[in-house]
């Protein structure tokens, strides 16, 4: 198969170290958390203490939209490895393990049906991508979704290979998983229909049954939800995203500030004289709804846009809250290149700290070099006709197109593996050619 198992065992070794690397950095600088932090972990507090579901102070006044604005399986995540061993750094450290895991396992799957899989390009991609690290050492749920998906190319890949339905089984419930981890991918179930759909075909009889597995859990989902709420939502977070970020940052790059916080403070406002909190959420929607079909072309141009920044961003944001750099404006690189193009986005990194002007240039660069990697990978005719890089590509398309306007790096990261793994395989003949 072309894989040097000497190679791979002393490249391990090296990713290996930069782990542990980033991670003792972190525990030496501390503080574990971002924004959402904060609520994964009172999301913990509250299933530890009160057995409620909840991702905000249960002693404050209650606000909907923190009963469904975080899943339930990352606060049980964290419940295990930081209430019950009693230490913040368990996460921090099971994360890391299943971080190294992952990209293995990403290893594992693909020397199956590649000729040479170019290790030390793959992981020295991975490494330069410093999201990967950086995620792995704060309470946040990047790197549990970034394992199950990778889990879930993998029960694939057996299903592939063996032909045998338990396989099938263990590929829904890690949808279920994913969907209870991050809202995001509740919508798979669609996508997941069509593909039990081609296994009962091609693979496996009776696959399509499975499918129903992730369906009936999303509708006992949202019925539970409703029961708290008296809406039939997923998860709040959507509306939110939608209203501050998607239509928001929309109407900043085509209007300007002033028109864009109008229009959110003027959507906030009628959200708020409603009766209850079922039509608040569907006068959001609604609202929000009826302004991108008002400009409709230019916005599905944003957010195709948006999705594939997320490829491209350095991820300042990142880098100056790992490093505990001040941040003395909220707005990072994309937000400026939204506003005032290269431009305004190049004089942004001019002003950045010495460390920060080293790094985001560095990792753009290579970012580039990634997507690069990762076209030439699809140019190659064998490579489209492989059942595991189709279905991987499937869950790399989704992501992005549903990540749009918010893309930056950290939406990358749960993909990040498997992306790395198509850019360094793109290069890999032209790099032989060259020795």
């Amino acid at each position: 198969m072309g894989f040097n198992y000497r190679t791979t065992y002393y490249t391990l070794i090296v990713l290996a170290i930069v782990h542990l690397i980033f991670l003792f950095v972190k525990i030496s600088l501390g503080d574990f958390f971002l924004q959402d932090s904060h609520e994964y972990y009172q999301l913990a507090e509250n299933i530890k203490n009160h057995f409620t579901f909840y991702s905000a102070d249960l002693n404050a006044q209650i606000n909907f939209e923190e009963y469904t604005k975080r899943p339930p399986f990352y606060g049980i995540f964290v419940l295990v490895f930081s209430f019950f061993l009693k230490s913040k750094t368990a996460v921090i450290i099971v994360q890391n393990i299943l971080s190294f895991l992952g990209i293995v396992l990403t290893l594992k799957i693909f020397k199956h049906y590649f000729k040479q899989v170019n290790v030390k390009l793959f992981v020295t991609l991975i490494i330069i991508s410093l999201s990967q690290f950086i995620y792995a050492n704060y309470l946040m749920s990047e790197i549990l979704l970034q394992f199950l998906i990778i889990l879930l190319c993998y029960t694939f890949h057996k299903t592939i290979q063996t032909k045998k339905l338990k396989y099938v089984l263990y590929s829904q419930i890690i949808i279920v998983l994913l969907f209870l981890t991050k809202p995001v991918f509740y919508l798979f179930i669609i996508p997941n229909v069509l593909i039990c759909l081609w296994l009962t075909k091609k693979i496996v009889k009776k696959a399509y049954l499975f499918s129903l597995i992730p369906i009936a859990a999303f509708f006992m989902y949202i019925s539970w939800n409703a029961q708290r709420t008296g809406s039939y939502e997923f998860s709040s977070i959507q509306n939110l995203s939608l209203k501050n970020y998607n239509l928001k940052y929309f109407h900043i790059k085509k209007y300007g500030e002033d028109f864009a916080q109008k229009v959110n403070n003027e959507i906030s406002s009628k959200a708020n004289n409603t009766t209850n909190y079922k039509e608040r959420q569907k006068t959001i929607k609604t609202t929000c709804v009826d302004y991108i079909k008002k400009d409709l072309f230019s916005y599905a141009w944003h957010h195709v846009r948006g999705s594939a920044m997320m490829f491209l961003d350095p991820g300042r944001f990142d880098l100056y809250n790992f490093f505990n750099y001040k941040n003395k404006e909220e707005e990072g690189f994309l937000a400026h290149l939204n506003k005032s193009g290269i431009a305004g986005a190049f004089q942004y990194f001019k002003e950045q700290p010495f460390l920060i002007l080293i790094l985001l240039p560095f990792i753009l660069l290579f970012n580039i070099i990634k997507a690069v990697g990762f076209i030439l990978f699809w140019l190659k005719q064998e490579n489209r006709k492989l059942p595991i890089s189709l279905f991987t590509l499937c869950i790399i398309i989704y992501i992005a197109a549903l990540t749009g306007p918010s893309g930056a790096s950290r939406f990358l990261v749960p993909i990040l593996p498997i992306y790395c793994m198509f850019a360094a395989q793109g290069f890999n003949k032209r790099l032989n050619v060259l020795k």
